[in-house]
Protein backbone atom coordinates (compact mmCIF):
# COMPACT_ATOMS: atom_id res chain seq x y z
CA UNK A 1 0.00 0.00 0.00
CA UNK A 2 1.80 3.05 -1.15
CA UNK A 3 0.18 6.60 0.53
CA UNK A 4 -0.72 9.55 -0.27
CA UNK A 5 1.45 12.76 -0.76
CA UNK A 6 3.01 13.21 2.72
CA UNK A 7 0.99 10.14 4.09
CA UNK A 8 2.54 7.70 6.34
CA UNK A 9 1.71 4.24 6.59
CA UNK A 10 0.23 3.91 9.74
CA UNK A 11 -2.27 6.14 8.30
CA UNK A 12 -3.76 3.33 6.41
CA UNK A 13 -3.50 0.16 9.16
CA UNK A 14 -7.85 0.07 8.43
CA UNK A 15 -7.11 -1.61 5.13
CA UNK A 16 -3.78 -3.19 5.76
CA UNK A 17 -5.11 -5.37 8.55
CA UNK A 18 -7.94 -6.46 6.52
CA UNK A 19 -5.63 -7.71 4.08
CA UNK A 20 -3.48 -9.36 7.02
CA UNK A 21 -7.06 -10.98 8.57
CA UNK A 22 -7.68 -12.53 5.38
CA UNK A 23 -4.43 -14.31 5.61
CA UNK A 24 -2.02 -11.62 3.03
CA UNK A 25 1.30 -10.71 3.61
CA UNK A 26 0.35 -6.56 3.90
CA UNK A 27 2.90 -3.81 3.77
CA UNK A 28 2.66 -0.42 3.87
CA UNK A 29 5.38 1.42 2.43
CA UNK A 30 7.10 4.78 3.22
CA UNK A 31 8.67 6.16 -0.07
CA UNK A 32 9.74 9.75 -1.34
CA UNK A 33 5.96 11.49 -1.18
CA UNK A 34 6.84 14.85 0.39
CA UNK A 35 5.59 16.59 -2.57
CA UNK A 36 2.42 16.12 -5.17
CA UNK A 37 3.63 15.20 -8.93
CA UNK A 38 1.37 17.70 -9.74
CA UNK A 39 3.85 20.19 -8.23
CA UNK A 40 6.95 18.89 -9.42
CA UNK A 41 5.78 19.45 -13.03
CA UNK A 42 4.01 22.65 -13.05
CA UNK A 43 4.96 25.53 -15.52
CA UNK A 44 6.88 25.08 -18.19
CA UNK A 45 7.03 21.05 -17.06
CA UNK A 46 8.19 18.67 -20.31
CA UNK A 47 4.82 16.78 -21.71
CA UNK A 48 6.24 13.42 -19.87
CA UNK A 49 7.29 15.14 -16.62
CA UNK A 50 4.89 13.34 -14.79
CA UNK A 51 5.58 9.60 -15.68
CA UNK A 52 9.27 10.17 -16.05
CA UNK A 53 9.16 11.92 -12.20
CA UNK A 54 6.77 8.48 -11.49
CA UNK A 55 9.36 6.00 -13.17
CA UNK A 56 12.21 7.85 -10.94
CA UNK A 57 10.12 7.54 -7.63
CA UNK A 58 9.45 4.03 -8.65
CA UNK A 59 12.59 2.41 -10.13
CA UNK A 60 15.56 5.36 -8.78
CA UNK A 61 16.79 5.61 -12.25
CA UNK A 62 17.96 9.27 -13.50
CA UNK A 63 14.77 9.97 -15.32
CA UNK A 64 13.36 13.37 -14.45
CA UNK A 65 15.14 16.50 -13.08
CA UNK A 66 12.10 17.21 -10.71
CA UNK A 67 13.29 14.39 -8.20
CA UNK A 68 16.61 13.22 -6.84
CA UNK A 69 15.41 9.82 -5.85
CA UNK A 70 18.77 6.56 -6.00
CA UNK A 71 17.55 3.35 -6.73
CA UNK A 72 17.53 2.24 -2.39
CA UNK A 73 15.04 4.94 -1.89
CA UNK A 74 12.90 4.12 -5.10
CA UNK A 75 9.53 2.16 -4.05
CA UNK A 76 11.23 -0.96 -5.66
CA UNK A 77 14.07 -0.70 -4.14
CA UNK A 78 12.88 0.16 -0.34
CA UNK A 79 10.40 -3.07 -0.88
CA UNK A 80 13.16 -5.08 -2.10
CA UNK A 81 15.12 -4.57 1.37
CA UNK A 82 12.33 -4.58 3.53
CA UNK A 83 11.37 -8.04 1.75
CA UNK A 84 14.85 -9.60 2.83
CA UNK A 85 14.43 -7.66 5.97
CA UNK A 86 11.57 -9.12 7.05
CA UNK A 87 12.10 -12.72 5.95
CA UNK A 88 16.02 -12.30 7.72
CA UNK A 89 13.85 -11.70 11.06
CA UNK A 90 10.90 -13.47 10.14
CA UNK A 91 12.04 -16.37 8.20
CA UNK A 92 8.92 -18.76 9.15
CA UNK A 93 6.44 -16.69 7.62
CA UNK A 94 7.09 -16.83 3.89
CA UNK A 95 8.30 -13.62 3.06
CA UNK A 96 10.81 -14.92 0.64
CA UNK A 97 8.34 -15.80 -1.58
CA UNK A 98 7.73 -12.87 -3.03
CA UNK A 99 11.51 -12.42 -4.12
CA UNK A 100 12.92 -13.74 -7.19
CA UNK A 101 16.54 -13.10 -8.99
CA UNK A 102 17.17 -9.84 -6.84
CA UNK A 103 13.93 -7.93 -7.12
CA UNK A 104 10.58 -8.47 -6.11
CA UNK A 105 8.24 -11.28 -7.71
CA UNK A 106 5.71 -8.49 -8.80
CA UNK A 107 3.48 -11.04 -10.08
CA UNK A 108 2.54 -12.23 -6.98
CA UNK A 109 2.29 -8.84 -5.56
CA UNK A 110 -1.19 -6.68 -5.61
CA UNK A 111 -0.19 -2.90 -5.32
CA UNK A 112 -1.94 -0.89 -4.23
CA UNK A 113 -1.90 3.14 -3.61
CA UNK A 114 -4.01 6.43 -2.52
CA UNK A 115 -3.98 9.98 -4.30
CA UNK A 116 -0.13 10.01 -5.29
CA UNK A 117 0.26 6.51 -4.44
CA UNK A 118 -2.39 5.32 -6.78
CA UNK A 119 -0.77 6.92 -9.37
CA UNK A 120 2.27 5.20 -9.00
CA UNK A 121 0.43 2.35 -8.80
CA UNK A 122 -0.64 2.88 -12.22
CA UNK A 123 2.54 3.53 -13.62
CA UNK A 124 3.70 0.32 -11.67
CA UNK A 125 1.18 -1.52 -14.12
CA UNK A 126 2.65 -0.11 -16.79
CA UNK A 127 6.17 -1.96 -15.82
CA UNK A 128 5.27 -5.23 -14.73
CA UNK A 129 2.64 -8.02 -14.40
CA UNK A 130 1.16 -7.66 -10.96
CA UNK A 131 -1.63 -10.06 -9.62
CA UNK A 132 -3.23 -6.81 -9.11
CA UNK A 133 -3.45 -2.85 -8.81
CA UNK A 134 -5.87 -1.07 -6.86
CA UNK A 135 -6.45 2.35 -6.94
CA UNK A 136 -7.65 5.15 -4.67
CA UNK A 137 -8.91 8.39 -5.28
CA UNK A 138 -6.27 8.30 -8.48
CA UNK A 139 -4.14 8.88 -10.55
CA UNK A 140 -5.23 12.62 -11.60
CA UNK A 141 -2.44 13.32 -13.35
CA UNK A 142 -2.86 15.88 -16.25
CA UNK A 143 -0.53 17.17 -18.86
CA UNK A 144 1.75 20.33 -18.73
CA UNK A 145 -1.09 22.76 -19.72
CA UNK A 146 -4.40 23.11 -19.58
CA UNK A 147 -6.78 20.93 -20.86
CA UNK A 148 -4.26 18.26 -21.80
CA UNK A 149 -3.46 14.88 -20.48
CA UNK A 150 -0.41 13.51 -18.63
CA UNK A 151 1.40 11.31 -21.89
CA UNK A 152 2.28 8.35 -19.67
CA UNK A 153 -0.99 6.65 -19.84
CA UNK A 154 -0.53 5.83 -22.90
CA UNK A 155 2.59 3.04 -22.28
CA UNK A 156 1.26 -0.14 -22.74
CA UNK A 157 0.55 -1.93 -19.75
CA UNK A 158 2.22 -5.33 -18.58
CA UNK A 159 -0.69 -6.04 -15.79
CA UNK A 160 -4.58 -6.26 -17.82
CA UNK A 161 -7.19 -3.97 -17.51
CA UNK A 162 -9.43 -6.71 -15.84
CA UNK A 163 -6.74 -6.95 -12.96
CA UNK A 164 -7.19 -2.97 -11.86
CA UNK A 165 -9.91 -1.58 -10.17
CA UNK A 166 -10.08 2.20 -8.99
CA UNK A 167 -12.15 3.33 -6.47
CA UNK A 168 -13.12 7.08 -5.80
CA UNK A 169 -15.68 9.63 -3.82
CA UNK A 170 -18.35 11.70 -6.42
CA UNK A 171 -17.58 14.60 -4.12
CA UNK A 172 -13.56 14.10 -4.36
CA UNK A 173 -12.32 17.88 -3.72
CA UNK A 174 -9.56 17.31 -5.40
CA UNK A 175 -9.58 14.78 -8.54
CA UNK A 176 -13.30 15.43 -9.79
CA UNK A 177 -14.80 12.04 -10.18
CA UNK A 178 -15.42 13.10 -14.11
CA UNK A 179 -11.57 13.47 -14.42
CA UNK A 180 -11.03 10.35 -12.32
CA UNK A 181 -13.22 8.33 -15.28
CA UNK A 182 -11.00 9.70 -17.73
CA UNK A 183 -7.98 8.59 -16.13
CA UNK A 184 -9.10 5.19 -15.78
CA UNK A 185 -10.48 4.72 -19.16
CA UNK A 186 -7.26 5.55 -20.66
CA UNK A 187 -6.12 2.41 -18.25
CA UNK A 188 -9.08 0.60 -20.25
CA UNK A 189 -11.01 -0.22 -16.77
CA UNK A 190 -14.35 1.41 -18.74
CA UNK A 191 -14.11 -1.31 -21.03
CA UNK A 192 -15.88 -3.38 -17.95
CA UNK A 193 -18.68 -1.18 -17.54
CA UNK A 194 -19.94 2.10 -16.24
CA UNK A 195 -18.78 3.32 -12.72
CA UNK A 196 -21.05 1.16 -10.00
CA UNK A 197 -21.97 2.81 -6.55
CA UNK A 198 -21.37 0.72 -3.78
CA UNK A 199 -23.22 2.36 -1.61
CA UNK A 200 -26.47 0.31 -3.21
CA UNK A 201 -24.74 -2.57 -4.68
CA UNK A 202 -22.45 -5.69 -3.36
CA UNK A 203 -19.30 -7.02 -4.92
CA UNK A 204 -18.68 -8.12 -7.24
CA UNK A 205 -20.59 -4.72 -8.42
CA UNK A 206 -21.30 -6.29 -11.93
CA UNK A 207 -17.69 -7.01 -12.14
CA UNK A 208 -17.17 -2.97 -13.31
CA UNK A 209 -13.53 -2.20 -12.42
CA UNK A 210 -14.81 1.70 -11.36
CA UNK A 211 -16.30 2.10 -7.93
CA UNK A 212 -17.73 4.92 -6.36
CA UNK A 213 -19.12 5.99 -3.15
CA UNK A 214 -20.91 9.47 -2.12
CA UNK A 215 -21.25 8.08 1.34
CA UNK A 216 -20.24 11.22 3.85
CA UNK A 217 -16.69 10.77 5.16
CA UNK A 218 -15.98 10.42 8.74
CA UNK A 219 -15.18 13.59 10.73
CA UNK A 220 -11.68 14.52 11.22
CA UNK A 221 -10.76 18.06 11.49
CA UNK A 222 -7.32 17.90 10.42
CA UNK A 223 -7.88 16.40 7.23
CA UNK A 224 -8.16 19.54 4.73
CA UNK A 225 -9.90 17.12 1.56
CA UNK A 226 -12.27 14.39 3.40
CA UNK A 227 -13.99 12.78 0.43
CA UNK A 228 -10.64 12.49 -1.58
CA UNK A 229 -9.54 10.52 0.97
CA UNK A 230 -12.78 8.54 2.60
CA UNK A 231 -12.45 5.33 0.70
CA UNK A 232 -8.79 3.98 2.14
CA UNK A 233 -7.61 6.65 5.11
CA UNK A 234 -8.00 5.73 8.72
CA UNK A 235 -9.23 9.29 9.77
CA UNK A 236 -12.20 9.38 7.34
CA UNK A 237 -13.22 6.41 6.57
CA UNK A 238 -16.80 5.63 7.51
CA UNK A 239 -16.97 3.12 10.38
CA UNK A 240 -20.74 0.99 11.08
CA UNK A 241 -22.08 1.29 14.87
CA UNK A 242 -19.61 -1.75 15.45
CA UNK A 243 -16.66 -0.29 13.80
CA UNK A 244 -16.32 -2.46 10.55
CA UNK A 245 -15.15 0.02 8.01
CA UNK A 246 -18.22 0.49 5.77
CA UNK A 247 -15.59 -0.30 2.71
CA UNK A 248 -14.51 -3.82 3.79
CA UNK A 249 -15.88 -5.49 1.13
CA UNK A 250 -14.90 -3.12 -0.99
CA UNK A 251 -11.26 -3.54 -0.08
CA UNK A 252 -11.83 -7.30 0.09
CA UNK A 253 -12.98 -7.09 -3.63
CA UNK A 254 -10.50 -4.96 -5.25
CA UNK A 255 -7.22 -6.33 -3.13
CA UNK A 256 -8.04 -8.98 -0.71
CA UNK A 257 -10.05 -12.08 -3.03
Amino acid sequence: MLPGTGGLPRFYRLILRTGAARGFHTIGLTYPNDRAVDDLCGAGATANCSGDTRREIITGSDASPAVAVDPANSISGRLLALLVWLHSSYPNEGWNRFVRAGAPDWSLITIAGHSQGAGHAAYMGKLHEFDRVALFAGPGDVGPAAGTLAAWFDLPAITPAGRQYGFGHSADELVPFVFLQLNWSRLGLAAFGAPVSVDSAAPPYGNSRQLVTSLPPAFAPTVTAPAHSAMVLDAVTPLAADGTPLFRSVWTHMAFP
